[in-house]
């Protein structure tokens, strides 16, 4: 249930950023809302529900995207590998550690889509421009999923566990 609940939200704050996103001048102020909600479904569900999580993004972020057929699933399913790993060795205590995992993961995500750019065309023709907004891309996403951690814990206190 928890997971359903999470995944209808992701796709919701996914669709909000591709309706907004066209009218912010600013490319450095649009943060990536789908991988928060796959690195929350995997450290605090588990692997199941962090991969139901990944794939459903990740599907998602293709359906909304123009990027290549497939990267955006491949790097959002690479980082749940990663996340899967790491649940063992890396402790979330506190919506700071959360947002302090979510902005590595779109600096891991910025560097696979690099990766993947320059193995599919032996060449990285817009390599700068993905260099150049990795580090912007990921503080905003650090503070708005400080606020999707919030949110996420009010729904699970409000609606998701009952007594």
């Amino acid at each position: 249930m928890k997971t359903l609940v999470y995944i209808i939200l992701g796709i919701v704050l996914l669709l909000i950023e591709t309706v907004i996103s066209p009218h912010v001048s600013l490319d450095v102020l649009k943060p990536e809302l789908g991988l928060p909600i796959v690195l929350y479904a995997t450290f605090f569900l588990g692997a199941r529900s962090g991969l139901v999580a990944a794939v459903c993004i990740g599907l998602a972020e293709e359906s909304l995207s123009a990027a290549p057929g497939g990267s955006l699933l491949f790097t959002t399913i690479f980082i749940y590998l990663i996340a899967v790993v790491m649940r063992r060795k890396f402790f979330v205590e506190s919506k700071y550690s959360f947002a302090y995992l979510s902005s590595a993961s779109v600096v891991v995500q910025s560097l696979l889509f690099l990766a993947l750019t320059f193995f599919a065309r032996g060449e990285a023709n817009g390599a700068l421009n993905i260099l150049f907004y990795t580090i912007p891309n990921a503080i905003v996403t650090g503070f708005v999923s400080i606020l999707l951690f919030s949110l996420i814990e009010q729904l699970n206190e409000t609606f998701l566990e009952r007594n």
